[in-house]
């Protein structure tokens, strides 16, 4: 009875079958990954953006150098000067001598109406209410610091999405050009 299956000349091994599944496989994973990252930098992005804008929003200017702000308790609020002018020296009234607490150490600076600002001070509202600052004539802004963890958060999202996109284009056309490489060698 002669032998079933595929005949090999004596001596000889079946060729190797190329490639496999990787094709497919990077294909799948790439696609993925590109979608992901690019979803999730993007989501992370807006994140840190609006947590940064909407806090620099909050920021009250006190041109006359003196004005009262709402806060509630546990609110941080950062005293900002315009750059290049002299740091003033400020009276805080709050609701109560406790009111309030020790500020933060962080340093900010943002942009407000094409004007540059640096902070120069902070307290801690242990009690809401209204608190009156006096800045002496200074021109002076109040509001929350600038939020450290959107700017990282906008950041990360961008590094993210570029990264994990790059990668993942990386793998997408690598599983195209082995499906191509696969195709013209089972032509000849």
């Amino acid at each position: 009875m002669p032998p079933q299956g595929p005949q090999h000349a004596p001596g000889t091994a079946p060729g190797p079958k190329k490639f496999g599944k990787v094709p497919h496989i990077l294909l799948i994973v790439g696609g993925i990954i590109l979608l992901i990252s690019v979803i999730a930098g993007i989501v992370l992005a807006a994140i840190g953006i609006t947590s940064t804008v909407g806090g620099v929003n909050d920021i009250e200017v006190f041109d006359s150098g003196s004005g009262s702000i709402t806060a509630e308790e546990g609110d941080v609020l950062q005293f900002y000067v315009e750059e290049g002018t002299q740091v003033p020296t400020c009276d805080i009234t709050a609701p109560s001598q406790e009111a309030i607490g020790e500020g933060t150490a962080q340093t900010s600076s943002t942009s407000l109406d094409g004007k540059n600002w640096e902070s120069f001070d902070s307290i801690t509202a242990n009690e809401a209410g209204e608190y009156t600052v006096d800045c002496a004539g200074t021109p002076v802004a109040v509001g929350p610091p600038v939020s450290i963890g959107g700017i990282f958060g906008a950041v990360g999202g961008i590094l993210l999405g570029l990264g994990g996109g790059f990668l993942g284009f990386v793998l997408l056309a690598t599983g195209v050009i082995l499906l191509i490489v696969r195709k013209r060698s089972a032509r000849s």
